[in-house]
């Protein structure tokens, strides 16, 4: 049903209707990692085929984007202003296959695009716990048989766990048995780590990478250290900006001025956080067009992912779904 409506809106005209009534809301677009197997399945809200990104990036160069800076989207505000048809690309967290899966993309067309960096999993180099468990689950469908000689068995007396059971051992056991789990978990399920650590497979780019696209022209940007921030007290998430504004600084010789929260989440007070930091702007996963009285210490932003269709992204990004949510909001009022 979305699909005939959208196509009939098309047809009609209204996309372009609806890009030039919101010319002067900017878009900003929100992307995570890109796929190097099949990670896209496993998880198409975080992980994007680089064909699919290739083809947002080639859309945008049809329908006359042109991706700016945050620093520009912060200097148009402050000029009381939005430009027309203003755009921003931002990437979150630092995925290795970025490098290879969206930078050739924005090389082509010459297209500014911010990275979010968690720093902890750079600096870190082994795949990502917690996602890597949830993905060798989800492909080999579990559970997973304890051998007698497993760093776990003395911890449990379960035989057989499921995903949920190990993630709890992990978390009660702390983070330096996450490797020797993971490791247990990829033997026996069949798959090799080596391979991933080589084709970048939950692993976040090496701080030589993020060093080089950072001279290449990407902009760096806070995300937190751990990727932890509403769940934690205002001491805590002070910390976490601390320590990522440390290792970016390190890593690009740049001070960050921009931030996105971890998973679009946090409490009222933290932003008092985000004003001590000098910060610009941060950003949600708030999915709208961003309006001249949003504040922009929580900014909203189009998220992009390998289940929407172009037609559906084509709707976000001219407006028509800012305006069908609306117009439902106003005849659910009213009723």
């Amino acid at each position: 049903m979305k699909t005939v409506i959208l196509t009939l809106c098309q047809w009609f005209g209204l996309f372009s209707l609806a890009k030039k009534m919101t010319a002067r809301r900017p878009r900003i677009l929100c992307y995570h990692g890109i796929s190097v197997d099949d990670e896209y399945q496993f998880s198409p809200g975080v992980f994007m085929r680089s064909s699919t990104f290739a083809r947002r990036m080639a859309l945008l160069a049809k329908w006359g984007y042109k991706p700016v800076s945050l620093d520009e989207l912060y200097r148009q505000n402050q000029a009381g202003q939005y430009g027309k048809n203003t755009l921003v690309v931002t990437i979150d967290d630092g995925w290795a296959a970025i490098e290879h899966g969206m930078l050739p993309a924005l090389k082509k067309y010459n297209f500014n695009a911010t990275l979010y960096l968690s720093s902890y999993f750079v600096i870190n180099q082994r795949p990502v716990f917690k996602l890597s468990c949830y993905y060798l689950f989800w492909k080999y469908q579990g559970p997973f048989t304890l051998a007698a000689n497993s760093c776990l068995t003395p911890y449990t007396r379960l035989q057989q766990l499921t995903v949920n059971d190990v993630l709890a051992l992990a978390a009660e056991l702390g983070s330096a048995y996450e490797q020797p789990i993971l490791a247990e978990l990829a033997a026996y399920f069949g798959e090799d780590l080596a391979s991933w650590q080589h084709s970048g497979k939950l692993m976040f780019l090496t701080p030589e990478k993020v060093t080089a696209l950072a001279a290449r022209g990407l902009a760096i940007e806070l995300h937190t250290h751990r990727h932890k921030f509403s769940e934690l007290n205002l001491t805590d998430a002070q910390t976490e900006l601390i320590n990522n504004q440390r290792y970016i600084t390190q890593l690009t010789g740049k001070k960050a001025q921009h931030f996105c929260f971890p998973r679009g989440e946090y409490q009222q007070q933290q932003l008092d956080l985000l004003t001590q930091q000098q910060l610009k702007t941060a950003t949600t996963t708030e999915n709208e067009l961003v309006s001249k009285h949003d504040h922009l210490l929580t900014l909203p932003r189009l998220v992009d992912n390998d289940k929407v269709s172009d037609l559906e992204f084509e709707a976000e990004l001219t407006g028509v779904m800012t305006l069908l949510r609306s117009a439902t909001s106003l005849l659910k009022r009213g009723g």
